[in-house]
């Protein structure tokens, strides 16, 4: 992997301390929420004090109700304001990755046209975005791998890459994660790590739940051995997940 992360999950109070005894970097996921900033107007400038001499490396950017392919132009403008929004957060971080979930819902879209619909988005918003920015377009509800592929392909930009959410892989999907991976291959660029049961979104630490981790970030070093890892478990189970990645030699300190 290029590089190992902590999500903090508005944690960050917590997570900073984690941050600095393992020598690690952060995502920040609090500025998700678009209304988050009117509850709390100085948190961009308390987080950014807080993770002081830590690089803020990727953000999680709004994601609810958001479908940047849907058959509804007004849903599509909002999905775009909320993206735009995301990315002046980026910028006032000066954090240049962005995780964005995908938002397709099985069975409410023919894919072949979705695709159409979601090149003509990321056309429309990419035009004026930086060259260093790169957007992850992230699963959650999909069965295979094989759309949102597509759709990366298809956009064909640098600036558009796919975040594998391996937790998500395994509760919501008909395909097993170690063939998620192998489908997307050099099209991951971001990978959150956590691990459940195979029945709901737990985000759970890696040695819980019914993931092989083992296989899976062996997988993750032969098929997208560039790709960020984002250690997305609760709170509680975060620093044993790093030492799991320290113990099996994905992460040194």
């Amino acid at each position: 992997m290029k590089e190992i992360v902590l999500c903090d999950n508005g944690e960050y109070i917590r997570v900073v301390d984690l941050c600095k005894k393992f020598n690690l970097n952060v995502d920040i996921d609090a500025f998700h929420d678009p209304e988050y900033l009117n509850t709390y107007p100085n948190e961009i400038k308390n987080q950014l004090e807080s993770y002081k001499n830590i690089k803020v490396r990727s953000i999680h950017g709004s994601f609810a109700d958001l479908c940047f392919g849907s058959k509804d132009s007004l849903i599509r403008e909002a999905t775009k304001n909320r993206f735009e929004y995301s990315y002046e957060i980026s910028r006032k971080l000066s954090c240049k990755n962005i995780v964005l979930h995908h938002g397709y819902v099985p069975g409410t879209s023919y894919p072949p046209n979705w695709v159409k619909r979601s090149k003509i988005f990321w056309d429309d918003f990419l035009r004026d975005k930086d060259a260093e920015t790169v957007f992850y377009i992230e699963n959650l509800l999909e069965h295979t791998p094989y759309l949102i592929s597509e759709v990366a392909s298809t956009v064909n930009d640098s600036r558009l890459n796919i975040c594998l959410d391996i937790g998500h892989a395994h509760c919501n999907s008909k395909t097993s994660v170690l063939d998620w991976v192998k489908k997307l291959n050099k099209q991951i660029g971001f990978v959150h790590l956590h691990n459940n049961y195979g029945q709901q979104d737990e985000h759970l630490g890696f040695e819980k739940g019914t993931i092989d981790f083992l296989e899976i970030c062996n997988a993750l070093e032969e098929y997208a051995s560039n790709s960020i890892w984002g250690i997305e478990t609760n709170i509680n189970d975060m620093e044993s997940s790093i030492i799991w990645l320290i113990e099996n030699n994905f992460l040194k300190v």
